[in-house]
């Protein structure tokens, strides 16, 4: 009567094996999961810039005239329902924070959104009660 079964080579060259290829396939999932993290980064900027964009568009009419160089914190654009009010930065798992700065400029014919990423603090800034409006301060004329 013949046994059947693996015999212990056997078991060790197949754990060899599978061994071999987590060294190989850890590395590579873990570049591509960070890679999604940034790449995911990037796409939460775009969208509070955008999100800036539709808060001039909503106040179209107080902007203005001359040139525009302001700002307006993320906390605003949470406030004013803009904007999720957690949205968190996928490469700390951390959520932006409200006193974030988003600059607003005019160019030529256009307004530059820019967000200014190393700004705001880690503690929690309660967001703004009622709504935001222009740093008159920051128009030029």
């Amino acid at each position: 009567m013949k046994q059947r079964g693996f015999t212990l080579a056997e078991l060790l060259g197949v754990i060899t094996i599978l061994a071999i290829v987590a060294l190989l396939a850890i590395p590579m999932i873990s570049r591509n999961v960070a890679k999604g993290k940034q790449n995911l980064y990037k796409v939460q900027i775009e969208n509070i810039k955008k999100a800036a964009g539709d808060w001039m568009t909503k106040h179209i009419l107080e902007i203005p005239d001359g040139n525009i160089n302001t700002s307006i914190t993320l906390g605003c654009l949470k406030a004013e329902g803009i904007l999720e009010t957690s949205i968190e930065n996928p490469i700390t798992g951390i959520q932006f924070p409200n006193d974030m700065i988003i600059r607003i400029k005019s160019g030529s014919n256009q307004y530059i959104y820019e967000v200014v990423e190393d700004s705001g603090t880690n503690e929690h800034v309660p967001l703004p009660v009622g709504k935001c409006s222009f740093n008159h301060t920051a128009i030029e004329s």
